[in-house]
């Protein structure tokens, strides 16, 4: 009906809010993204730091592991998604938290290396596994919506996503590593970026519990 008068922003994120699902999937997103942004913010200065790289070589290096393995994350997330919730609707999250708790240990890894090419090869697997979030996610928001809340059901999610992120994450990094400085001294940053992944952990927790509710909350309105 062209005269039904669309839903306010309001509505929307009031009806979002009683999704449970949305709930947990915009909470892990937003960690998702927090631990992402806050990484990818202070690596190029832990690369300057730790391995003694100018800005240009830390730039270049870093931009082919944030372009390749991460759009090479972002498809790949999408493709088992897809495959693995055609079979059973919880698994379109549920991949999402088996990547990033593969993620955890790699990240951790690649701020513990001596050598800036091995760190460099060990942070394209966080880099990647952790963009596996973004097809999914932004699909199953679009399931939990009716038509008429789509649009805006999509830009609930993505302020939730960078206002978690951008605001929260890189700030975060920064005072975790000047809280380290007393003990780790110039290796204070190295410590912090190695603590910043294990917050996936708290994400996958929220991914699978955003699983647990998906297909209930999809059958609520009929696109399940």
């Amino acid at each position: 009906n062209s005269a039904e008068k669309n839903p306010t922003i309001l509505e929307v994120a009031r009806y979002l809010a009683t999704r449970r699902s949305f709930l947990h999937l915009a909470t892990g997103g937003g960690l998702t993204a927090f631990v992402g942004y806050g990484l990818v913010t202070w690596a190029p200065t832990f690369f300057v730091r730790s391995y003694d790289m100018s800005l240009t070589e830390a730039g270049f290096w870093l931009g082919l592991v944030l372009g390749i393995p991460g759009g090479v994350g972002i498809v790949a997330g999408g493709w088992l998604s897809d495959r693995f919730g055609a079979k059973d609707t919880r698994w379109y999250l549920w991949v999402v938290t088996v990547a990033l708790l593969v993620a955890v240990p790699c990240s951790a890894a690649a701020f513990m290396v001596d050598v800036w090419w091995l760190s460099l090869l060990l942070l394209s697997f966080p880099i990647m596994l952790g963009n596996f979030y973004q097809g999914t996610t932004f699909a199953q928001v679009q399931g939990l919506a009716p038509v008429r809340m789509r649009a805006v059901a999509a830009a609930v999610l993505l302020f939730v996503l960078n206002f978690i992120g951008f605001v929260f994450g890189p700030p975060a990094v920064g005072f975790l590593s000047d809280m380290l400085v007393g003990t780790f001294n110039a290796d204070a940053l190295r410590y912090s970026l190695f603590a910043w992944g294990f917050v996936n952990l708290w994400a996958a927790f929220h991914y699978w519990r955003a699983g647990y509710y998906l297909a209930d909350d999809l059958a609520r309105v009929g696109s399940k």
